[in-house]
């Protein structure tokens, strides 16, 4: 039943929603990533970012308006303490990245 139902949902699309579909799955995926990554969120401002709603409306999220990928990142002076994900690098859409004032060490991941 779900093979059925994935073949007539995704096979009847037209392939620029299709990919949109599943370029939305990759933003989520990273995003989720990200928040894996952090170890203290003292403000709790990543309690959004959760099932509850669509990624787009989760604080610091800015997505384009055409596409709905994740176009800006800004979550400056949240105090979040961690590492950044090598999964940034899949937000294929991501045009600024703000994480000023907060405490993260490593390595920036490459693209």
């Amino acid at each position: 039943m779900r093979l059925l139902f994935f073949y007539v949902f995704f096979v009847g699309l037209k392939p620029s929603l299709a990919t949109n579909i599943l370029g939305n799955e990759t933003d989520v995926i990273a995003l989720l990533r990200f928040k894996e990554s952090i170890s203290n969120d003292p403000y709790g401002v990543l309690s959004s970012w959760n099932a509850s709603s669509h990624f787009c409306n989760w604080h610091g999220i800015t997505c384009s308006i055409k596409h709905q990928r994740v176009q800006q990142l800004s979550l400056q002076q949240c105090q979040l303490h961690g590492t950044i994900s090598p999964y940034i690098g899949n937000l294929s859409f991501l045009r600024t990245l703000n994480l000023a004032s907060n405490s993260f060490y490593g390595e920036i991941p490459g693209r």
